[in-house]
């Protein structure tokens, strides 16, 4: 039983750092992205998958316990609020009129400029 658990606590630290992997990842990404809303998007779905994944590894962690539930209980939280969020968040942004620019860089605009 011992063995078990010590088994569990390792697949339990591996889920964690695998879930600090993911998150530190989509912040890199959020920061190379340019649009508001492919960051929108990015940082919702890493964020369900890193937190999934550190919440997992710590329930495997602490065992079948009470502890395992309210973690368990907050993460059908988050995973039922984070979309939801996102999407007010993004279709608020969408009606208020935001739109994403469209960036062009030099070399193109002195083609157009010659093309004229």
């Amino acid at each position: 039983m011992v063995a078990v658990q010590s088994i569990l606590t390792i697949i339990g630290q591996v889920l964690v750092l695998l879930g600090l992997l993911i998150t530190g990842f989509g912040v890199y990404a959020v920061l190379k992205l340019e649009s508001f809303y492919a960051r929108s998007v990015v940082t919702s779905k890493v964020e369900a998958m890193g937190f999934l994944t550190v919440i997992l590894g710590a329930m495997l962690i602490s065992g079948f316990s009470l502890v395992a539930l309210k973690l368990l209980i907050l993460l059908a939280f988050e995973l039922l609020t984070v979309s939801a969020g996102t999407h007010a968040i993004t279709r608020s942004a969408w009606i208020t009129g935001y739109r994403c620019r469209t960036v062009i860089s030099i070399d193109h605009r002195e083609e157009q400029a010659h093309d004229r």
